[in-house]
């Protein structure tokens, strides 16, 4: 069973009770030897030792606690640097952090050699990340339609979808559809409707057809006759039009002959300019902005209503989508080499642009710090490893003391 990792607070107790400690070694042996009645070399040489040691050990200890606090309390100068200098430190750890820990060429370097694309895929694939990462942005989509988009949201939103209105195909190329949707049409039920809303009205007005045919007549045709032909020209023209809405050799050429009308009036521009005209008095009129706001808003509110109804109705396909496209954008090295780049490039990016903000808030938090709190956050960091300061202040001055104390020895 693995043992718990330590903390900075016990790792910091620990050192500082093992470098006391050699002090205490240092301060007993140093008594010890006083002991000794009549000492000889051996016995004054590990005095020397013990003292050198000793005062090293002392040296070192009140430098390591002169960076946080006062030694012994005692208001000596040049102590207690931590804490008095606290507004220059902030700056100048902000200052470090912003020059060396947010070059924007190590921090793409490091989060392409990190590579997120496989972590996020290997992310994603696992149970019920997808459909938690769904929901949360289906969360985020149910707030932003709760909320009035901006007027000058709206404004920007409108100049966009007009400038790609006037811009989306050539007007030819649309009356060239708009040629092929009424060719297609004249053959279906518009035109047997047509056809039957003429006879409908001719027929329900016979006697005055009967009478504008009487009267557009020769002068020496007897009535009871012309009377006669006028109906027989009325039932003809009924006959045809009966003949027009069934499949006939007369509705095939009456056909043919509208094909040909359109045709005509594509070939010699006519078409193109009705529609260039109409584009811009569509673009040009309220008509426009009427439409795409009503479109927009219905859009919004039949939304708005599905998510608040069943959000499992939008996040559930969603979160297939996001899984699908993860998997199959993701599946070959290249793929995830791209994002990869991309994600650094960006990173990098807002990094760069941000780091004066960065480090400004790195700055403004330890100098917001309480005193105590500085102390304690700074000296649970570097506080164990300064400890090693302490001991190896002792042992170097042992050593250091009893190298004199030889030296002494051997030059008389």
């Amino acid at each position: 069973m693995s043992q718990p990792a330590e903390t900075p607070k016990s790792a910091l107790a620990r050192n500082r009770r093992m470098a006391t400690a050699v002090l205490v070694v240092m301060v007993v042996i140093y008594l010890a030897t006083h002991l000794v009645s009549d000492p000889a070399g051996p016995v004054l040489l590990i005095r020397r030792m013990a003292e050198a040691g000793m005062i090293g050990g002392l040296a070192d200890w009140f430098a390591v606690v002169a960076l946080f606090r006062h030694p012994l309390g005692l208001p000596i100068p040049h102590t207690a640097l931590l804490p008095k200098n606290q507004a220059r430190a902030a700056r100048n750890v902000g200052r470090f952090f912003e020059t060396h820990f947010l070059e924007p060429a190590q921090l793409e370097a490091r989060i392409r050699a990190i590579e997120p694309s496989r972590h996020l895929v290997t992310w994603i694939g696992q149970p019920g990340n997808a459909e938690a990462l769904a929901r949360e942005l289906t969360g985020l989509v149910a707030m932003l339609l709760r909320q009035e988009p901006s007027p000058r949201m709206l404004a920007g939103g409108r100049r966009l979808l007009k400038s790609e209105v006037a811009q989306a195909g050539s007007d030819q190329a649309i009356a060239g559809v708009v040629a092929d949707l009424v060719k297609t049409g004249v053959r279906g039920d518009v035109t047997d409707e047509i056809i039957a809303i003429i006879r409908r009205a001719i027929d329900e007005n016979r006697g005055m057809a009967v009478e504008l045919v009487q009267d557009n007549s020769r002068w020496w045709i007897a009535t009871p006759v012309d009377r006669r032909v006028a109906d027989l020209v009325v039932s003809a023209v009924l006959s045809m039009l009966d003949d027009l809405r069934r499949d006939s050799a007369l509705r095939k050429e009456f056909e043919t002959a509208l094909d040909g009308m359109i045709e005509t009036l594509e070939q010699e521009g006519v078409l193109t300019r009705a529609v260039a005209d109409a584009r811009g008095e569509f673009l040009r009129s309220g008509a426009f902005g009427a439409a795409i706001a009503g479109i927009a808003r219905e859009l919004r509110d039949r939304l708005g209503k599905r998510i608040a109804n069943a959000p499992e109705a939008l996040s559930g396909p969603l979160a297939h989508l996001i899984r699908d496209t993860a998997t199959r954008a993701l599946a070959t090295p290249e793929a995830r080499e791209t994002l990869d780049r991309r994600l650094a490039e960006l990173a990098g990016r807002v990094i760069g642009e941000s780091r004066p903000q960065i480090a400004a808030y790195v700055t403004d938090v330890i100098a917001g710090w309480e005193p105590e709190e500085l102390n304690t956050r700074f000296e649970e960091e570097i506080g164990p490893d300064l400890q090693f300061i302490r001991i190896n202040g002792a042992l170097l001055g042992a050593l250091i003391g009893g190298g004199l104390f030889a030296f002494e020895t051997m030059i008389g």
